[in-house]
């Protein structure tokens, strides 16, 4: 008896161990596992599970646009992102809740027509995106290709048609129940005044520390208002006479050849200077460079007499180094001691340009000076002789001009200096030689000191953007409010089960 006891206990056992290898995990049970709950709402591990990985997906995407891996894997980047995650999901759910008491059945809020429309469009915007970038080459057609581009839409986009219409529906209910939640959030006349000359003051500042900004802003249609003039500025309008097209020519090919010696010069010197040449010039003046009969410039036999640019070729360098110069230090120093000569060259040729080019438009730059200090209207001389864009009729500061202080960055010096030279509203300048031709500029109005009027233009855009701001903050509060007020239970460790 004893035997068989024993031996019927020790198959039991057996029976029993090896039942443990049977046992598998129900993955539909793990996943409805309730992780969260709130205000008695269960969150399930399957549901945080999923917006987890979403969301690590997302960072992999994010960070492989900037060239840089990501282990998602990561124990650490894991429980980091799972805590995120489940913080958002309670404050999204308690938020739902929050909705259905303030908004009764969310269900019955529906996209208009033109909401949906709105929604096509966009979802139309970033198909055509990715059709563009990611299928230009591609030898698929129909259902196969549309198929292939919707799933780059949600790979790379982490988008589908549906949840563009999802994402779209959400933001309405949102706002209607934002609505709700700061209808008693105000903005009273005294804060939008404050709120002006808080800005005015900023402007103001801003100013003092480059007065340029205010004409960079001004004269460059910037969409910021602006609150306050500085002193110092004037308006002026101008008319430029520009250099004939051949002429224009001739210059921008000198200024190029000029710039392609910088380039060289600044390389060499770069080198002699990492050699351990401590006085570069020094060195380079051991250098003698003879361009001879080479010339930037010369008069080919056309009936237009203009002259074309050609290369300077150097004729001979002749150098004298200390012995100890290496050869590559001495190779150098001769190839930048011959930019230097060449750079001189077509400088010298670009003065020669300037000038003659000059002279083919003096008379016509002298008869709109002497029209317009006889009376002449200027628009009319604005719009038979101008070549400015931005003086033409139509553009945006054709009427007003543009704004202009001493020393300004941004305009021509040349322009600069005319237009500060003149002595009171009404004067025209002498034609004066610029880059781009004579320019001829007229003195229209002074730019008053002190905070810009506040119009109700003015008024009403200050009042928008401290109500969404004070309701934003309200908002936010609230809802900080309602999670702190909920009850909420969390089992984060189960996740890792």
């Amino acid at each position: 008896m004893r035997k068989t006891a024993f031996l019927a206990l020790l198959l039991a056992a057996c029976l029993l161990l090896s039942s443990c290898s049977l046992i598998v995990k129900d993955m539909a049970v793990d996943a409805a596992t309730e992780v969260v709950k709130v205000n008695g709402v269960a969150i399930t591990k399957g549901e945080i599970n999923a917006q987890v990985t979403d969301y690590l997906a997302y960072l992999q995407r994010y960070y492989q646009y900037y060239g840089q891996a990501m282990d998602i894997t990561d124990k650490t980047l894991v429980a980091s992102a799972r805590e995120e995650v489940v913080n958002g999901m309670i404050q999204q759910e308690v938020v739902r809740q929050k909705q259905a008491e303030l908004l009764g059945d969310v269900s019955a809020i529906q996209l208009t027509e033109e909401e949906k429309a709105e929604a096509a469009a966009e979802w139309q915007q970033n198909y055509d995106l990715i059709q563009r970038v990611m299928f230009a080459d591609t030898e698929l057609t129909g259902d196969e290709l549309d198929a292939a581009i919707r799933q780059s839409v949600q790979d790379n986009l982490g988008l589908t048609e549906e949840s563009v219409y999802t994402t779209a529906l959400n933001d309405k209910i949102d706002h209607a129940f934002r609505d709700i939640v700061c209808k008693d959030v105000t903005v009273s006349d005294d804060e939008v005044q404050a709120e002006f000359t808080r800005l005015a003051d900023a402007d103001k500042a801003k100013y003092e520390g480059d007065l340029s900004a205010y004409g960079t802003a001004v004269n460059g249609d910037s969409e910021d208002t602006l609150y306050y003039r500085p002193a110092g500025y004037r308006m002026v309008r101008q008319i430029l006479i520009k250099y004939t097209a051949e002429d224009q020519a001739i210059l921008d090919s000198l200024q190029s050849r000029i710039s392609a010696e910088d380039a060289t010069i600044s390389s060499l010197t770069t080198q002699l200077t990492n050699a351990g040449v401590t006085d570069v010039d020094a060195l380079v003046n051991q250098v003698t460079v003879d361009l001879g009969d080479s010339a930037a410039l010369k008069q080919p036999e056309t009936p237009s007499g203009y002259a074309t640019v050609t290369d300077l070729v150097v004729a001979d360098v002749q150098s004298a180094f200390p012995a100890d110069t290496d050869e590559t230090t001495a190779q150098n120093a001769r190839s930048l001691a011959e930019a230097k000569a060449r750079k001189a060259g077509y400088e010298a040729a670009l003065t020669e340009a300037t000038q003659a080019a000059l002279s083919h438009i003096k008379e016509k730059a002298d008869t709109v000076v002497e029209a317009a200090r006889g009376g002449y209207d200027w628009n009319e001389l604005v719009a038979q002789y101008n070549e400015d864009p931005g003086m033409m009729a139509g553009a945006s500061h054709a009427e007003t001009g543009y704004a202009v202080c001493e020393n300004m960055s941004g305009f021509d010096a040349a322009f600069t200096a005319a237009a500060m030279g003149l002595e009171k509203v009404g004067d025209v300048s002498d034609p004066a030689a610029g880059l781009y031709g004579y320019y001829i500029i007229r003195y229209e109005s002074d730019v008053a000191e002190g905070p810009v009027e506040l119009t109700q233009e003015i008024r009403d855009d200050l009042h928008g953007d401290l109500l969404s701001t004070k309701q934003d903050e309200y908002y936010n509060q609230q809802v900080t409010e309602w999670v702190n007020a909920a009850t909420v239970e969390k089992h984060l460790d189960w996740l890792n089960d």
